[in-house]
């Protein structure tokens, strides 16, 4: 059976906007994606003068270097953020490696913070850390960039092996079991993704029902980074929970497996609520199997509406790549993009006044509020 990475392949160098999109959702969270890809679709970001906000890189991966200045220099204004946002994502080293190309596209105030990552002492640093921590626990009107310098420091000490598993157990267990995470809790499930430590798999999957935004990208992005059949199946059960299908998808869909494959088929069947299933089907979609095929086409073939996700964009962003001529493929493809909510039907849609988490981001960029702006 051809694999997702055979089947996405042809498709990289594709000048169908629309198809460019898909694939980059398909693409951005899951962890092993080729290096040569990044750069590809990158450097096509690059010289087409677009976003590169469908994209993640792998914090280490210096041959990105030059094409994120290149673009952050020639980006149109209103997407030279993508970049900028994508130079705060490499590593302190790498990016204290190349301080003079970078200069003018990271604040002093996060030189300062590299300047310690890079030459300062353990005790230093973790001096830091605890004084970030303080901040991000008592003060009440930080910006997001506090959390981001305490995720830079938290990258640190784990890279290197500054602190211990037994440190990062014992705190995961103290917010498991209390009633709400600290930042010091969210920051050990975030190391311990970087670990890809899958021993800790059965104490973090039951998170997945909390209601702490920050946790669960943190829970979700840790579980993702395990790549093993032993995740889908403690996931599984919470794919059928309203409260948590949004991520359990997500995990679930970023691991490539006839497993996964199977346990979102079966969860298509067994869903009860609207939104459980759509985000179902954007995970079976992202899987890129022709194994989905039956219970993708059921879902898209009743036109429904959604206002977590573009349908159209999905239901096409498939089939093309699939090779599959569906019969409703030109009315997605025009569809694409001419609803905030997505429809895949013409009827008029409810109005919504406020913008929930799930919500399409109002900033038009197609990814789910959670997931951009919020």
């Amino acid at each position: 059976m051809m694999d997702f990475k055979a089947r996405i392949k042809p498709f990289l160098k594709t000048d169908d906007v629309q198809l460019q999109q898909f694939i980059g959702y398909v693409l951005h969270d899951y962890p092993n994606v080729e290096k040569s890809w990044t750069e590809e679709l990158l450097h096509k970001a690059v010289e087409n003068r677009e976003s590169p906000a469908f994209l993640s890189i792998d914090p280490e991966h210096e041959e990105l270097v030059s094409y994120l200045v290149e673009g952050a220099q020639k980006a149109p204004y209103d997407i030279a953020g993508g970049y900028y946002h994508l130079i705060y994502d490499l590593s302190p080293q790498l990016a204290w490696k190349y301080k003079q190309e970078l200069s003018p596209f990271i604040s002093k105030e996060m030189w300062d913070l590299y300047d310690l990552l890079v030459n300062g002492t353990r005790e230093e640093v973790s001096a830091k850390f605890e004084d970030i921590l303080v901040r991000l626990e008592t003060e009440q009107f930080l910006d997001s960039g506090f959390y981001q310098m305490a995720k830079k420091i938290a990258y640190t000490l784990v890279k290197k092996q500054w602190i211990t598993e037994v440190e990062l157990e014992k705190e995961l267990l103290r917010n498991v079991n209390a009633e709400w995470f600290t930042y010091r809790g969210i920051l050990t499930v975030y190391m311990i993704g970087l670990l890809k430590r899958d021993t800790y798999l059965h104490a973090l999957a039951p998170l997945l029902v909390r209601d702490e935004d920050i946790l669960l990208e943190e829970v979700s992005a840790a579980l993702i980074t395990f790549q093993t059949d032993e995740v889908v199946e403690a996931v599984a059960p919470y794919l059928l929970k309203e409260e948590s299908s949004i991520f359990a998808a997500s995990i679930v869909e970023n691991i490539k497996s006839d497993y996964a494959i199977q346990v979102l088929k079966e969860a298509y069947h067994q869903a009860g609520d609207k939104d459980s299933k759509v985000m179902i089907i954007e995970a079976l979609a992202h899987q890129l199997s022709p194994a989905g095929e039956p219970e993708i086409n059921d879902f898209v073939s009743k036109r429904p509406q959604s206002y977590l996700i573009d349908l159209n964009l999905m239901a096409y962003g498939y089939y093309k790549i699939m090779g599959i001529d569906h019969p409703l493929l030109s009315e997605w493809e025009r569809g694409i993009g001419n609803q905030g909510n997505g429809q895949l039907e013409s009827t008029q849609p409810e109005i919504v006044n406020k913008v929930g988490r799930n919500d399409p981001c109002p900033c038009g960029s197609g990814k789910k509020y959670k997931k951009c702006c919020m």
